[in-house]
């Protein structure tokens, strides 16, 4: 019984699940995107990465370049908190 509660449920915990905001205005033509991702193989960095293709997609649809302003990530410590990530960017003329 204890073998098949572990086969069902590592899966379970192991799996990512991974939330973003969306593209969010913050005015004068900047906009944010945050996002948190939940696995203990994920990395701030990681969440950071996806953020940052969600903002150059955003831009690209827009037919300009993304200007990063702000940055930042934090990584997942378990049982307490996901991996994290915030970006602040403009879009510019290419």
């Amino acid at each position: 019984m204890k073998s098949l509660l572990f086969i069902i449920f590592v899966p379970i915990i192991i799996t990512a699940c991974a939330t973003s905001s969306g593209v969010v205005p913050i005015g004068n033509n900047k906009y944010m995107i945050s996002g948190s991702e939940k696995g203990f193989d994920t990395t701030g960095s990681r969440v950071k990465a996806d953020a940052l293709k969600e903002a150059n997609e955003f831009c690209s649809s827009k037919n300009k370049n993304i200007k990063i302003i702000k940055a930042t990530h934090k990584d997942m410590v378990p049982f307490k908190s996901d991996a994290q990530a915030e970006v602040e960017f403009e879009c510019v003329s290419r």
